[in-house]
């Protein structure tokens, strides 16, 4: 049946949002935003190419298939999709999932997600 997720990239408090499907990304979502993130770093201040850099790390091994992943774009501030969604919102350089009120910061999130700095922890 899949593991759903919508990652929707939210530059706007007005304009429409660009949302990446994935069928399978629900269950490690945090750990691949989390490198997706640290792998934009450099672009974080340009919404366009950071949003570029995102959807290009999480698709990266799927990149010429048919199928697996879709984008498309949404009108907020309703990001009920359908299936579990989780906003990149660079308005506020928060992430959050759809129905929660708990908004992590960008740096946090990373802090708290991602292998490399797991690595990087365990090193020192």
């Amino acid at each position: 049946m899949g593991a759903r997720i919508n990652y929707v990239f939210k530059d706007s408090l007005t304009q429409p949002s660009v949302v990446l499907y994935s069928h399978w990304g629900e269950t490690e979502w945090q750990r691949d935003l989390a490198m997706a993130l640290e792998h934009s770093k450099p672009r974080h201040n340009d919404d366009s190419y950071a949003t570029r850099m995102m959807i290009s790390y999480l698709i990266q091994d799927s990149v010429l298939e048919e199928t697996g992943f879709g984008i498309y774009a949404v009108n907020g501030p309703n990001y009920d999709l359908g299936e579990f969604t989780v906003v990149v919102d660079f308005v506020n350089r928060t992430i959050y999932e759809v129905g929660s009120s708990v908004q992590v910061k960008w740096s946090d999130f990373i802090q708290a997600y991602s292998p490399k700095v797991y690595a990087e922890q365990s090193a020192t």
